[in-house]
């Protein structure tokens, strides 16, 4: 009966089965989790989606993350759309109210662009002298087209600097509105500024840009406001330069955002408007253009994943983005809180934008600040930052600490 007794048949070959299963199992419910995180949960706490994304995009990719994106953009669309049924079709954005009055000037310099009369000396006999009557200056709040332009941020050199506006484009979508600031470029200076950690960028940059992630100490004296830049590195791979410096080498025919030595602004297509020049310091790109000479892209009503950073351009989102107007005089800057990259192109139209290309999206990263002094006691920050929207994260020393992800800011001039 020896032959019966099998001394060498303990359970043990068994349990390392079981404890791959309960890897495998436990790897796969945690997958879930996540796809649940990033495609259910946005639709109710649309803050929670980054940080799922950057998870699972270690896991998967950035491609099946950007579809699972798509079906959270739907799921979040339908539920917004009930949500302003509920409440009787009003929009779901409204702008913020500073919370207190904001300085009438933020520099002491006397207006730069408002021309001087000369008057004559009196002399014994009287000069048959005409004096030139002044030139009224365009108005950031009267300017054309006019689309309701208020007044918004803190004057500048003697005059207001910014105008915001809201404009409901989407006939099928009562809950979404598009905001526009119209930014004066004769008083106020563009600056790019890359993050801490995106876009990607060589090592060592640190020593050739300052102040990284941040406004920089020297700027934050005369900073009126601050805006998100665009998609990460891996989504795109968007060229990106700052004061000279190459994180990201341009690619072609993708809208460009070029800032020149002399401080004037361009915006376009990569080798069509933009070309290299050794005049030309600063640079940032995203996807392609939303509005050419004039023209919205035809391309914008073509469903296409792989061109716009994964995210297809027809996803009903967030979005931002900026534009210029043909005279090179006004910047624009745009965000929708539920808009496909066409009704965004709209809005820049409207706007009076001649050249405008698309920013970062998601509720997440849409961000637009001005600032006013702030609690100068020591250990408090000297200025404190006032969001565009209810609807955007609250953070009143936004870019005034490094920021993980690259932004523009303006000063005054």
């Amino acid at each position: 009966m020896k032959h019966l007794i099998r001394r060498d048949y303990p359970e043990t070959p068994i349990r390392p089965r079981r404890t791959w299963l309960w890897v495998i199992m436990t790897g796969v419910l945690g997958l879930c989790l996540l796809t649940a995180g990033l495609t259910i949960v946005p639709a109710f706490y649309p803050d929670f989606s980054a940080e799922t994304a950057d998870v699972l995009r270690s896991v998967v990719g950035p491609g099946p993350v950007a579809v699972l994106e798509s079906i959270s953009f739907k799921l979040q669309d339908r539920l917004n759309q009930f949500r302003s049924t509920l409440e009787g079709g009003r929009p779901l954005i409204a702008f913020s109210q500073p919370s207190d009055p904001l300085p009438t000037s933020m520099t002491g310099i006397p207006p730069t662009d408002v021309p001087s009369v000369v008057t004559p000396q009196p002399t014994s006999t009287p000069l048959p002298i005409q004096l030139p009557t002044p030139t009224p200056i365009a108005d950031v709040t009267t300017e054309k087209p006019q689309i309701g332009w208020q007044a918004y941020g803190p004057d500048v050199n003697g005059g207001p600097a910014m105008a915001r506006a809201m404009i409901l484009l989407d006939p099928q979508r009562s809950y979404t509105g598009v905001a526009l600031v119209r930014i004066d470029l004769t008083r106020l200076q563009l600056h790019i500024m890359p993050g801490t950690d995106e876009p990607s960028h060589p090592s060592g940059i640190s020593k050739a840009i300052s102040s990284l992630g941040m406004v920089s100490p020297e700027d934050q004296q005369n900073l009126v406001a601050a805006f998100n830049g665009g998609f990460k590195g891996i989504h795109g791979h968007y060229g990106m330069m700052v004061d000279g410096f190459t994180l990201l080498p341009p690619l072609p025919d993708q809208a460009t955002v070029a800032i020149y030595r002399d401080g004037h602004i361009e915006i376009g297509a990569w080798g069509k408007r933009i070309n290299p020049s050794t005049d030309l310091v600063s640079f940032r790109q995203n996807c392609p253009p939303l509005v050419e000479d004039g023209q919205r892209n035809p391309a914008l009503s073509l469903d296409n994943r792989s061109a716009w950073g994964y995210t297809g351009n027809t996803d009903v989102t967030w979005r931002t983005g900026i534009g210029l107007t043909r005279d090179g005089r006004y910047l624009i800057y745009a965000v929708g809180n539920g808009t496909p990259a066409e009704i965004l192109a709209d809005a820049f139209l409207k706007a009076g934008a001649y050249n405008a290309m698309q920013l970062d999206i998601n509720q997440f990263y849409a961000h637009f600040y001005i600032y006013q002094p702030g609690d100068a006691s020591p250990g408090n920050f000297l200025l404190t930052g006032e969001r565009l929207l209810d609807q955007m994260i609250n953070n009143p020393h936004l870019y005034l600490t490094p920021n993980p992800r690259d932004f523009f800011y303006l000063t005054g001039r």
